[in-house]
């Protein structure tokens, strides 16, 4: 990693109460799944399928895809490796503030970068560059283009490769996903994770869709065996038990509303608006590094500092919505804070 990933709980294992600081959602993974995992632990001693082949068809099926238009990864994040492996020595834009991995994965490849601001476009928008970076909704400001603006930059830029990151797509009550619209763009590419919404970052699962051609060229660039047995088998059985395991959307949006506008009222701390489960915030007096310091030292509380996200300030933070009975933890830790 070279900006990085934010989530730095692993580093404080046993002195942390609450972390905010990851977007995953709050609550157990599904129910079920650690019995059934277990069911297929002898098939550890034999290597997984090369390229998830199994799971690969299931995920296809579930989204309504042929399975050569979908490739199962390690994570979103071997996604955009993989994705700006294909893309290497070429040109590309990141819509920032934006998720540190695609800057990472770009510059790994010697992707000469260029970088514009999420205000700054429009549905007339023309890329200069050869690929597009975007998180639909975004990391970290919890903002979300419409699908009418994503269909238009699409139309106009049609030499341009989008790769839509819709990690958080089911943590927003907003309809912009645009998996129905991978036939119609040869240009489309989208990521996504079953971390986030399963609860199962540890086992590092997700993956992309676009059409046959761009899955094929991406492929060659795949190492085998990158997506382990269990996290294969934890995909089937998410896919398999879909209908059963929902996401309380509407809790988690109205959770998040009272969060944020009682952080609002706090004197030097500023709320930007979000559609969906994170926000970010900025504070007004010293860091967003020394309001961590101190929430770690004296209340045991995680947030993410977002001074490593191109275009934020070391004033920056963002904070993932947790049970309202944390949620006030934190939001007493930050007043005690601000009056020292």
């Amino acid at each position: 990693m070279i900006l990085g990933h934010g989530d730095d709980g692993y580093l404080y294992k046993g002195k942390i109460k609450v972390n905010f600081s990851s977007n995953v959602f709050y609550e157990d993974p599904p129910k079920g799944l650690k019995e059934h995992l277990f069911q297929h632990w002898d098939k550890i001693t034999s290597y997984p399928e090369a390229n998830a082949e199994s799971l690969q068809k299931e995920l296809a099926s579930w989204h309504q895809l042929k399975p050569n238009q979908l490739l199962v990864t390690n994570g979103a994040t071997e996604a955009f490796y993989l994705i700006a492996h294909f893309l290497q020595k070429k040109s590309a834009t990141i819509i920032i503030p934006s998720f540190a991995e695609y800057n990472d994965a770009c510059s790994s490849y010697d992707i000469t970068l260029d970088y514009i601001k999420w205000s700054d476009v429009h549905e007339k928008y023309h890329f200069s560059t050869q690929a597009v970076f975007l998180g639909n909704p975004n990391n970290p400001t919890g903002f979300i283009f419409e699908k009418k603006i994503l269909h238009s930059l699409l139309e106009n830029n049609p030499k341009v490769l989008f790769v839509i990151d819709e990690a958080y797509i089911d943590f927003t009550k907003s309809k912009i996903s645009m998996i129905d619209e991978i036939s119609n763009f040869s240009n489309l590419l989208i990521v996504k994770s079953l971390t986030k919404t399963y609860s199962i970052p540890g086992l590092r699962l997700g993956y992309m869709m676009s059409q046959k051609q761009n899955i094929q060229a991406i492929e060659t660039f795949k190492m085998p065996w990158s997506v382990n047995t269990m996290a294969i088998e934890a995909g089937k059985y998410i896919v398999k038990n879909a209908s059963n395991i929902v996401l309380p959307i509407e809790k988690i949006i109205a959770d998040t509303t009272q969060f944020a506008n009682t952080l609002q009222q706090i004197k030097d701390i500023e709320v930007y608006p979000t559609k969906t489960n994170f926000f970010l915030c900025k504070t007004n007096i010293k860091t967003a590094s020394e309001l961590k310091e101190y929430l770690l030292k004296n209340h045991q509380l995680l947030i993410r500092d977002a001074s490593n996200f191109k275009g934020l300030s070391s004033q920056y933070f963002r904070l993932a919505t947790q049970k309202p009975p944390e949620n006030q933890l934190l939001i007493n830790a930050i007043n005690q804070w601000i009056i020292l």
